[in-house]
């Protein structure tokens, strides 16, 4: 606070202008991270859009996912709250991000939307539903 007030005593609004031309790209960048999480989880996503939506009929994926693996598509089936929010991190980080902003009723619904369909596809839409207020 002191700097601050010294600062603004020896400098005009004139010269703060090069100094916050200079310092707000290091401000905005800092969620640069983040951004490339949710960037990455959206390439998988439309990767998966592209994929035969009779995938999930497809015997292969209809067992290893009732043995209770992870597939390219969808998360394990049977896991239980704590195991489900693992995956998800794991699988869909920018997805989790968004899905630690609910609170707990709405983490209940989407732990509910998984129970039911267990693509990664339905999940996400669920977070996306619940975080817009259409749900």
């Amino acid at each position: 606070m002191l700097l601050l007030t010294l600062l603004q005593d020896r400098y005009t609004p004139r010269r703060w202008t090069p100094v916050l031309l200079l310092v707000a790209p290091l401000l905005l960048g800092a969620d640069d991270s983040y951004l490339r999480e949710i960037e990455e989880e959206a390439k998988r996503q439309a990767a998966m859009l592209i994929i035969d939506q009779a995938a999930p009929s497809r015997p292969e994926a209809t067992a290893a996912n009732n043995k209770g693996e992870t597939t390219a598509d969808r998360l394990a089936s049977g896991l239980d709250q704590a195991a489900f929010e693992q995956a998800l991190r794991e699988s869909l980080p920018g997805t989790y991000a968004l899905y630690q902003q609910f609170d707990t009723a709405r983490k209940q619904q989407v732990y509910i939307a998984y129970q039911s369909d267990s693509r990664f596809a339905h999940i996400s839409e669920q977070v996306i539903q619940l975080l817009s207020g259409k749900l």
